[in-house]
């Protein structure tokens, strides 16, 4: 565990940091209790062996997913298949009304194949296929796997989905196409497992990527239990975000937001999710046997986006400009 040698008592120093990051009001003081609270959950994680940098809140309960190690060192992209989805979750996040688009590392494109030039020229080593939801156009999907698994070296490349449309012979069709690993919304089909438990007879590499709703603590402690028992190697979490496109949606459902302070991510979490995020951290170290969960908080994309912008400069320098990737802002 990573942890600063400079302060006496670091862990309080963490906790504090987090506690103001979770006050709703900018500018106060978060109570004591709070404090503690957080103070008590940190120290809880550490003792139960959790890995990884609480500066950044980059913890996790076994190993990080294969994917999530080239996006955490900055050298991971976003290939954006479609706005189009099958849902209409409260808390999503895309823009709004939505609309059938193509956009590689922020870059709009016409044609799928243009996306392994984009990605060779950034230096890329692992990219995410996502919307919206990506399986509405499984031919779009397939043709970026060929283009971008024809590259040398090839990236590592998964696959975000609700699970709407992954039926046997698709999931098929995409790991004989080279998909390496796929990743499910389980909140978005309210945690129903059956395409996860389809595509683990497929998949290797299966994961569920959902937000931490604190009003659902009961069904993610169940959720855990579920998916180790299923042998699924990894849940990644992270905050209820809350941003221009759900803003009303989320306060709508109880949620408090936060002061958006973010040098680069046009988002911000809810004051209760980051909390139960580690509670949940928590219950997996001592309770899954297998499941390994990876806490991607927004203190982590920040890293990851600040990381990912000093590549995309460097890259970007030779051609004389800087094309802006939606959901970030220059530092």
């Amino acid at each position: 565990m990573k942890r600063s040698t400079t302060k006496p008592d670091p862990l309080s120093w963490y906790a504090r940091k987090a506690a103001r990051a979770a006050e709703p009001l900018p500018g106060v003081e978060p109570s004591q209790e709070r404090v503690e609270r957080l103070r008590g959950l940190l120290e809880e994680l550490e003792e139960a062996g959790i890995k990884g940098d609480f500066e950044h809140m980059t913890l996790y309960t076994r190993r990080l997913p294969p994917g999530c190690r080239s996006c955490v060192a900055g050298k991971g992209t976003n290939v954006y298949v479609t706005g189009l989805c099958t849902r209409d979750c409260f808390f999503c996040f895309n823009q709004k009304p939505r609309k059938d688009e193509l956009v590689v590392h922020g870059i709009p494109v016409r044609e799928p194949e243009e996306a392994a030039e984009i990605v060779r020229r950034y230096g890329l080593r692992s990219v995410g296929l996502s919307g919206g939801e990506p399986l509405m156009f499984p031919e779009r999907v397939l043709r970026l796997l060929s283009a971008l698994k024809t590259m040398r070296p090839a990236p590592l490349v998964d696959l975000y989905t609700n699970g709407d449309r992954a039926d046997e012979a698709l999931l098929r069709r995409l790991q004989d196409a080279g998909l390496d690993g796929i990743r499910f919304d389980a909140a978005a089909r309210d945690y129903d497992l059956a395409p996860i438990a389809l595509a683990r007879r497929i998949f290797e590499d299966v994961s569920v990527e959902i937000p931490v709703i604190p009003e659902d603590r009961e069904r993610l402690e169940r959720l855990v239990l579920d998916l180790d028992a299923l042998r699924v190697p990894f849940l990644n979490i992270h905050e209820l975000f809350l941003c221009a496109e759900n803003s009303a949606r989320v306060v709508g459902e109880g949620q408090t937001p936060l002061e958006d302070s973010s040098r680069h991510l046009l988002w911000r979490p809810t004051a209760e999710s980051g909390e139960a995020a580690l509670e949940l951290l928590l219950f997996a170290l001592r309770r899954a046997s297998h499941l390994s969960v990876y806490y991607c908080s927004t203190g982590t994309q920040e890293m990851i986006a600040a990381r990912g912008l000093r590549r995309r400069r460097r890259a970007a320098a030779a051609c004389g400009g800087l094309a802006q990737a939606p959901g970030t802002e220059p530092a």
